[in-house]
């Protein structure tokens, strides 16, 4: 009986073991990939790679089909076919993007940090060109002008960032963004 007890207790902690090391895992994912820098961080990244973006932004603004640019320079098309796009692909990689929005008004999103799915809540940071005669960008979502993009200086619903676009500006027609929508 003692053998039967002890591997039983050595199964019991091997699978809890393995339960809590899932936990663990997933729990720094979420963190990980949620993780949003210093306003400072991002202002730099642009600072030093603005030469980029407004290449990207010239592009893209000749190019009626591109309304969503994956990290690897692919252009969605209508959500079926791909296309690549060699030059894109070196810009976002120089960027540093996860994905580009291009919306229908000119403007263009560059997501540098952040995570979202189709069930859970979105949030994301990055820099958002507006061309300078129009004012409502990603969808209809009314830029919310704000002083800082970090959490504890935005409005908050549920104890969380509510949802909204959130816009820090950086000079005409550029802007640090920050885009939540609470599930």
């Amino acid at each position: 009986m003692k053998k039967g007890s002890k591997a039983l207790a050595y199964f019991s902690s091997s699978v809890a073991g393995i339960v809590l090391l899932g936990i663990g895992g997933f729990w720094a994912y979420v963190k990980l990939s949620y993780y949003l820098p210093p306003d400072h961080q991002l202002l730099h990244q642009f600072q030093t790679r603005r030469a980029d973006y407004i290449r990207f932004v010239e592009l893209v603004k000749n190019d009626p089909s591109a309304r969503y640019v994956d990290g690897d320079g692919g252009v969605d098309i209508g959500g079926v076919k791909r296309r690549e796009v060699p030059e894109y692909r070196q810009l976002i990689r120089n960027i540093g993007a996860k994905f580009v929005l291009i919306s229908d008004d000119g403007s263009v999103e560059f997501a540098l940090w952040g995570s979202g799915c189709a069930i859970c809540s979105d949030s994301y940071m990055g820099m958002l060109y507006v061309p300078l005669d129009h004012e409502a960008p990603r969808g209809g979502w009314q830029q919310i002008a704000v002083a800082s993009l970090d959490s504890s200086k935005l409005p908050q619903e549920n104890g969380s960032v509510a949802s909204g676009l959130y816009v820090v500006s950086v000079e005409p027609g550029w802007f640090m963004y920050r885009f939540e929508y609470q599930e």
